[in-house]
């Protein structure tokens, strides 16, 4: 097994020895590649390698929290310990082989026992495209450490995902976005049950509905609700449940990827795209783009253009 100071060498990134808490404490820590301007659907923000990590270990001991931004995956390649968060009463043990799956908003610590150490590779993500793989049967805060299997299989895969832009100056584009939701859905697969099947199955058409919809079209709950036989709070429940996330917010940010395409492929004002694009006035679409993507239509037109 090469070294993470020689895979450093060899496609880039940023090693270091790093020094812990306790004397004569050091970790291998390879920074693959980090990001602050990912693609406004979505992209990878930062990925690296550690060996012999400590992880979160001192906040597991103290009862301390994080709170992640957006996504990330934390593969264990040896070693072992254990996952708590906010959502489950008893720690959860972890194990090589298993990914832990981190998501917006949910505290979380996780890291091996007092005095062990493991190796893993992270990598954390953001934006619209990746919110349609939260839920049942997909990466599911209530199942958010997962077996995938050996580290032979699977760092490859890893590596095909962040390799390519631990070059310095590497620009991410949707392409690279494109194949980290490639190893999201490969991973999937392992972990999908014959039990899960019909609710993976409800979940897709209702988004495959929602995705459907002319922009133009209002959503009505109602009448999605009476579409799979159920009232509208029955409806909205069990989107949140399997989707992850509410109809409402995941039509709201299927209608801003639209008009990203829209601010970049065209010269049509902020204005007509807005009363265009299923929001019906200006003012609320861009008030509806800055909550998803963090910045305004104009502004978002100006940095996608250079």
């Amino acid at each position: 097994m090469r070294t993470l100071k020689a895979l450093s060498r060899a496609h880039g990134g940023k090693y270091t020895v790093q020094s812990g808490i306790n004397p004569g404490e050091t970790r291998d820590y390879w920074l693959i590649m980090e990001s602050f301007h990912t693609p406004v659907a979505g992209g990878i923000t930062r990925s690296a390698q550690i060996h012999r990590s400590w992880a979160m270990q001192q906040q597991l001991a103290e009862g301390a929290w994080r709170t992640l931004a957006g996504y990330s995956l934390v593969y264990v390649t040896e070693g072992g310990g254990r996952f708590r968060d906010e959502r489950h009463k008893a720690d959860l043990p972890v194990s090589a082989g298993d990914v832990i799956c981190l998501f917006p908003g949910i505290a979380h610590a996780y890291g091996p026992p007092a005095g062990e150490r493991w190796n893993e590779i992270n990598l954390e993500f953001s934006g619209p495209v990746f919110d349609a793989w939260m839920g049942v049967g997909l990466l599911d805060p209530a199942q958010p450490v997962r077996r995938i299997g050996p580290a032979q299989v699977w760092m490859r895969r890893f590596y095909d995902v962040v390799q390519p832009l631990a070059k310095r100056g590497a620009e991410q584009t949707l392409r690279d976005a494109g194949r980290l939701v490639a190893l999201i859905a490969e991973m999937c697969a392992t972990w999908q049950t014959p039990r899960q099947d019909g609710d993976v199955e409800w979940a897709g058409r209702a988004r495959a509905r929602l995705l459907a919809m002319p922009p133009e079209e209002t959503l009505d709950l109602v009448k999605e609700a009476r579409r799979f036989g159920i009232g509208e709070q029955a409806y909205r429940k069990k989107f949140r449940r399997l989707c992850g996330i509410t109809p409402t917010l995941f039509r709201s940010r299927h209608l801003v990827e639209l008009a990203c395409h829209r601010l970049i492929s065209g010269h049509e004002s902020v204005k007509t795209i807005g009363l265009t694009s299923g929001f019906g006035s200006e003012f609320y679409f861009s008030r509806r783009f800055k909550q998803i993507t963090g910045m305004s239509p104009g502004e978002y037109r100006r940095r996608a253009l250079g």
